[in-house]
């Protein structure tokens, strides 16, 4: 009896250790998916490489993302009413010890732009990210393997509203934004969504116009930013908040183009570093287009 009775114990001890290594295989993924996600998402935390501190597993993960993201806003500058749309695609790889998860992406989005007076501009919007990710583990650790040897796909669902103060003096644009974010991030593996409230504040101004190239004015635009997370989604996501500062060259190709509707259109070439809490680190360099807004 006292031989069956150990023998007991150490079977549950056994399976209390399965359950417990399941819980930091789950965790883990959950951290690193969610961060791979809402950077592609996020409109300061894109195309670049970062590197942040872990959950406690593993070394510091690196973050490599690429977007192909863009919007166009209907009608015309100063109109009261603007809807607009967005979207892209992307690619983000994490790197981690003997973990790897590639991701490609596609988003889609839209809403309406209201302007109240020429130097207010108030937005609500929505858009869908959908993550497909391949997973690779080359290491001992039994957890990881469900998750992170395996394909899975994620969903992050945006809803979002702000508000743009604008105003302009000798040529120059300075500006002021504040969105909110609901976001739900949906899991693969029958794991838990997670949701929160991130909030974006950006600050910059952009230049009268300061050179032509091919007869197409060229503008710059500077600005710093900042986003910060609730505990709903900083508990899975690596980090609770991160900031921003960055240049762009914008190149009005609009006036080049057939179509009398992207008229304002602009060619932008950025760059901006990133930093923020638990280690996180990084810069960006991109190419975009957008209608200019004002």
């Amino acid at each position: 009896m006292e031989k069956k009775g150990i023998k007991a114990l150490l079977a549950l001890l056994a399976g209390i250790g399965v359950l417990q290594a399941a819980g930091v295989g789950e965790s883990h993924y959950r951290h690193l998916i969610s961060t791979s996600i809402y950077s592609a998402n996020n409109l300061y935390l894109q195309t670049g490489w970062y590197d942040m501190d872990g959950d406690g597993v593993g070394s510091e993960p690196e973050m490599n993302n690429a977007n192909f993201v863009g919007s166009y806003y209907f009608g015309r500058i100063g109109d009261t009413w603007r809807p607009f749309v967005l979207g892209g695609f992307g690619f983000t790889k994490i790197k981690q010890d003997d973990l790897e998860l590639d991701s490609s992406y596609i988003k889609a989005g839209g809403g309406i732009n209201y302007n109240p007076t020429p130097n207010v501009g108030v937005v609500l919007g929505a858009s869908g990210l959908w993550l497909s990710t391949d997973g690779s583990y080359d290491g001992n650790d039994l957890s990881m393997v469900p998750y992170f040897d395996a394909d899975s796909d994620t969903a992050l669902y945006d809803l979002f509203g702000g508000v743009n103060l604008h105003t302009e003096y000798n040529g120059y644009k300075p500006y002021f934004d504040l969105t909110a974010h609901y976001l739900r991030i949906d899991y693969d593996f029958g794991l838990s969504d997670t949701d929160g409230w991130s909030t974006d504040m950006s600050a910059g101004v952009y230049t009268p116009t300061l050179t032509q190239w091919m007869d197409l004015p060229v503008r710059a635009h500077l600005f710093v930013a900042g986003s910060f997370l609730s505990d709903g989604l900083s508990d899975d996501i690596l980090f609770d908040s991160h900031y921003s500062a960055g240049a762009s060259l914008l190149w009005k190709i609009g006036p080049a183009l057939p179509i009398d509707a992207f008229r304002n259109t602009e060619l932008a070439f950025n760059l901006q570093g990133t930093t923020g809490d638990d280690g996180l680190r990084g810069w960006k360099a991109s190419v975009s287009f957008s209608i200019a807004k004002f």
